[in-house]
């Protein structure tokens, strides 16, 4: 039983930037702080956005959401603005 998520304009906008930075972004074993600082406040409000388009998912969703809120709890800590 599929069910098709309606997403509006800034949700697709969202999941498109995300797409664009994960996919350009390099990962390394041993990542300079204040570079995925850098990264993760740009890519914060982009988060936000898509917690609220997660937190719809049927059944699982407001679980995923309140994980991604736990692990974006941590790097705000880290990453104070």
């Amino acid at each position: 039983m599929s069910q098709e998520l309606n997403l509006s304009r800034e949700e697709t906008d969202a999941l498109e930037r995300l797409d664009a930075e994960l996919k350009g972004g390099e990962v390394k074993a041993k990542a300079d702080a204040g570079d995925l600082c850098e990264r993760y406040r740009a890519l914060r409000p982009t988060l936000e956005i898509l917690v609220r388009l997660v937190r719809r998912i049927p059944r699982v969703g407001e679980r995923i959401a309140a994980a991604i809120e736990f692990l974006m709890g941590i790097a705000d800590t880290a990453c104070p603005v």
